[in-house]
């Protein structure tokens, strides 16, 4: 009777157990179905340029916005633009050269799902692509 005895607690044991299991993968099956799993990497900043088909004096004048795909808060954007310049004045603290590649929004974060935008001027585009970011993850 005693072996008996033992099978029983023991499989009350691993039903308890499987339930527990099964508690904590629904949990986070709940969290990470509000997108709260995905890691932000580089392609969660988008850099998108369009040529407003205006010109500011002999240069064309082109919009550039830099979205932030993350589902955290996006902070110290950094965008590689070999070459850029312009013929027009650009906000510093929108864009600005920062040793050898280019800050955006002064730094400061840019939410999840938001962009900023600023506009420059010159003869063709100039090729932008994010370099590095910091996710601010709660």
């Amino acid at each position: 009777m005693q072996p008996h005895y033992k099978n029983q607690q023991s499989k009350e044991e691993m039903a308890a157990s499987f339930k527990i299991f099964l508690a904590s993968l629904l949990l986070l099956l709940s969290i990470c179905s509000k997108g709260n799993c995905q890691q932000c990497e580089i392609s969660s900043i988008s850099v998108k340029q369009t040529n407003m088909g205006q010109k500011g004096g002999f240069d064309f004048q082109f919009e550039v916005e830099v979205k932030n795909l993350c589902n955290c808060a996006a902070t110290s954007i950094f965008v590689k633009a070999p070459g850029f310049a312009s013929s027009s004045p650009v906000d510093p603290k929108l864009f600005r050269l920062e040793g050898n590649n280019y800050i955006v929004n002064d730094g400061k974060p840019i939410s999840s799902s938001s962009s900023m935008k600023f506009t420059y001027s010159w003869d063709h585009y100039f090729p932008m692509s994010p370099l590095s970011f910091n996710p601010l993850c709660k």
